[in-house]
């Protein structure tokens, strides 16, 4: 009996360390919070049978199960926006829920998403944010002005380059940001002034837009749409902390050069 108990505490374990670890990859990858609170469930329904408590934050997860008296947490300490890693989240959990994968199979997997997620390489990332910029000026401003293009380019590959450098070595996101930004700025204000091209602002609005965060915008309005009110208001004050930084970066560049 005791050997028994052991090992119904030991699969009660693995499977809220399981359930914890889905809902910290789907947060840190900034999916809605109804999402992730919704995949939580399903993994512990079709684990144990019974319910659970969920409650989930961009800071943290909690978890519940009917089935125990205690409450297990599991902090938020880097947040971003990765889809790869919430497609396979989800991926992982429909196979789990369809006795395609057993317990064992989804946390070997799970951890190895959490550590080993392969990544672009940055130059290649750097330059879509520059490719992203360069055509994003073109639809926000409707202008076709060629000569602006390979500015906005590069300056929007600079400024995401510098952010994602600060990135890796500060937690502090709004001066992620707000450098970045100042870069990117410093670079279109410059190349103007050079004759590199020709509507500083055109460059600007373009440059800027890898910066922007629009996804975490979108899911904050969705979050609040669902109800959540806590994770709605906390990640779109986020966001419009994240939009100030830039706007102060840029302005700062204006009124001083």
């Amino acid at each position: 009996m005791k050997k028994l108990g052991e090992e119904m505490a030991i699969d009660q374990n693995k499977i809220i360390d399981t359930t914890l670890l889905a809902g910290r990859i789907m947060t840190e990858g900034g999916s809605e919070i109804y999402r992730v609170e919704d995949t939580m469930r399903r993994i512990v329904r079709k684990a144990t049978g019974d319910d659970s408590e969920i409650f989930a934050t961009i800071t943290g997860v909690l978890l519940t199960m009917d089935s125990d008296d205690h409450t297990r947490f599991s902090q938020i300490n880097r947040r971003g926006i990765d889809m790869e890693k919430i497609n396979i989240v989800n991926e992982l959990s429909r196979k789990f829920t369809d006795d395609q994968i057993d317990l064992n199979q989804l946390q070997a997997q799970l951890k190895k998403l959490d550590h080993e997620l392969p990544n672009f390489p940055l130059w290649l990332r750097v330059l879509g944010a520059g490719l992203e910029g360069m055509f994003l000026m073109i639809i926000f401003t409707q202008t076709h002005d060629w000569f602006d293009m390979p500015l906005t380019l590069v300056a929007g590959a600079v400024g995401y380059l510098v952010a994602e450098i600060l990135g890796s070595i500060s937690r502090i996101r709004f001066v992620r940001e707000f450098l970045g930004s100042l870069a990117l700025g410093i670079v279109g204000i410059a190349g103007v002034r050079l004759g590199l091209g020709h509507d500083v602002n055109n460059v600007l609005i373009g440059a800027v837009m890898p910066l922007v965060p629009g996804v975490p915008i979108t899911n904050a309005l969705r979050d609040l749409i669902e109800g959540n009110l806590l994770a709605g208001i906390e990640r779109g004050f986020e966001a419009a902390l994240t939009v100030f930084a830039i706007a102060c970066a840029i302005g700062t560049l204006f009124h001083y050069l």
